[in-house]
């Protein structure tokens, strides 16, 4: 039996703690193949963003093209693109090959871990008019969620259900925003979804600075979803309800935050970088470490 099949869209990043490195080792530590679609190369480090090169839309396209028409996709996980061009790209890929990419998580990425800006202003523009209708599920952060939506930063639980609901009224059937930057002793993601809303609750742990978390969780509900589609019987994974029942994207979610807590948790005593400080990665080999 083959495995689950999963395409990243996303920007190739120099030091492998986020974009389609973090991707492709989330794949392989949940038990899916990981193809990819290069949309930008990012020279990044812990420490700072040194430069970002969008590619040729056409180069974007035609590595969705190739993929899309030889491998059986499960599902597909979009992340940094960086301009417009490259979304007007992807979204006529997306248009042109949606009954093969399997289910469609976009990750937003406007803005890195350390502040930089990841995409143009024309780029998260042709975001939210062009691939928000497309994609089955939404994974923004706080004030990714704000920018689409030309909003102020949201201040309370209640108000990010209420940009939530409206990216899902974009399109998406799923929003998860991501809730870090709202202060309190937990973090609190809100899900949206077909079977309502749920609030996702976590420790904060102060002084922790890691870099990839947004595009592993993104990616790990991805590799959940291409399971199911994969195996065509929900209900027989074990952790995953019946099919169609409403629960079925809440537990998609609360195991793919699971693994980017271990995976953030397992990660201490690195010391990949040969200056202190800075945002380091994850640990995506916890899967193999308790093999």
């Amino acid at each position: 039996m083959r495995p689950p099949v999963v395409l990243t869209i996303a920007a190739s990043e120099s030091d492998g703690a986020g974009g389609l490195q973090a991707d492709l080792k989330t794949f392989t530590a949940l038990g899916a193949y990981g193809a990819s679609a290069v949309s930008m190369i990012a020279t990044i480090t812990a420490h700072e963003v040194h430069g970002t090169y969008p590619l040729p839309a056409e180069v974007v396209r035609g590595q969705i093209d190739a993929v899309a028409g030889d491998l059986r996709l499960d599902a597909t996980k979009i992340g940094a693109l960086g301009s417009a061009a490259v979304v007007d790209a992807v979204a006529a890929a997306v248009r042109a090959h949606r009954d093969r990419l399997g289910r469609i998580v976009l990750d937003p990425v406007m803005v890195s871990a350390h502040g930089a800006p990841l995409i143009s202003a024309e780029g998260a523009k042709a975001l939210r008019e062009q691939l928000l209708p497309l994609v089955d599920v939404l994974t923004p952060t706080m004030a990714e969620a704000a920018q689409l939506l030309g909003r102020p930063l949201a201040t309370s639980i209640e108000e990010i259900r209420e940009q939530a609901l409206a990216l899902q009224a974009a399109g998406p059937r799923s929003v998860l925003v991501t809730g870090r930057l709202l202060e309190g002793e937990d973090v609190v993601d809100v899900l949206v979804h077909e079977g309502g809303t749920d609030l996702l609750r976590a420790e904060r742990v102060p002084g922790r600075r890691v870099r990839g978390a947004g595009a592993t969780l993104s990616a790990a509900i991805a590799a959940q979803l291409a399971r199911i589609a994969e195996f065509d019987r929900a209900g027989e994974l074990g952790e995953i309800g019946e099919a169609g029942s409403e629960d079925d994207m809440v537990t998609i979610v609360a195991s793919a935050r699971e693994f980017v807590a271990s995976a953030t948790d397992n990660v201490q005593d690195w010391r990949l970088s040969r200056r202190s400080g800075g945002h380091g990665p994850l640990n995506h080999l916890i899967t193999l470490d308790k093999a």
